[in-house]
């Protein structure tokens, strides 16, 4: 398995990155992980989702960038967190089904979580309880959600084409409750009930901690793991249908420079 890390990239880049590695999975049917994280606050919107669901006002004036990424969901607002997202030939024995590819994806970060001492446990909900769901992906307790003292610190989601499928964790860090509270517009104790963080003391570095866990998942997988060793891909490098969304409003609702 071929992996690579980027982080403090340009995020709409990062994301069109992450979208192109199914049609490259797809070509030369060999799993890839890229692991990635920006420090300043960028709002990560599902594919179906609203921007309405959040304030862009607050997003504006906070200098959060917004965007939409290729998988389902709700919005994470990342700042310092892990982006882990494993791309596998449709053909894998991982990718039979939606939930057969969270159970082996999950139960390898928790594993690699583990050893570490951070002794997370699985969600038992399935879906929204009937209740509408929320905006926020760490609010949702699904089967592919990884809990720390009841919070969530792991929240996953998944895109699927032609020969290729893609699963997307998002590892919680650290988190800011009074810019997540105005951004989602909920109060500050709703989330700080809701997210957790994977203690600072269970790793020294995010680059460190996105090695192990690629480790572990290439250990899963049964293949080794191999880095990837290149630049961020250039604009120019990508189909063009990925690169055209890097302007457009649908896809970039709120940029930034980087």
């Amino acid at each position: 398995m071929e992996w690579r890390a980027a982080w403090n990239g340009t995020p709409a880049m990062d994301l069109a990155e992450e979208e192109a590695l199914l049609s490259d999975v797809a070509a030369n049917a060999r799993p890839f992980l890229l692991a990635y994280g920006w420090d300043r606050p960028v709002l990560v919107l599902g594919y179906g989702q609203e921007p309405s669901e959040v304030n862009l006002a607050v997003c504006r004036e906070r200098g959060v960038s917004v965007l939409r990424r290729c998988s389902g969901g709700a919005g994470v607002l990342h700042q310092g967190d892990l982006a882990l997202s494993l791309v596998l030939p449709g053909d894998h024995p991982w990718a039979g089904s939606i939930a057969g590819l969270y159970e082996e994806f999950v139960a390898a970060l928790q594993g690699g979580l583990h050893t570490l001492g951070v002794k997370t446990t699985r969600s038992q909900a399935h879906g929204h309880g009937g209740r509408p769901r929320s905006a926020i992906c760490f609010e949702d307790h699904r089967a592919e959600t990884l809990l720390l003292g009841g919070k969530k610190v792991l929240g996953c989601s998944q895109a699927r084409r032609r020969g290729a499928v893609l699963i997307h964790g998002a590892l919680l860090l650290g988190v800011d409750a009074e810019l997540q509270s105005e951004v989602y517009g909920v109060s500050r104790e709703r989330i700080e009930a809701l997210l957790g963080t994977v203690p600072r003391e269970a790793y020294t570095t995010r680059e460190a901690l996105a090695k192990h866990l690629a480790q572990c998942l290439a250990g899963a997988l049964g293949v080794r793991v191999r880095p990837f060793q290149c630049a961020a891909q250039p604009a120019a490098g990508l189909p063009q249908e990925l690169a055209s969304r890097l302007h457009d409003p649908k896809w970039v609702i709120i940029g930034s420079e980087k």
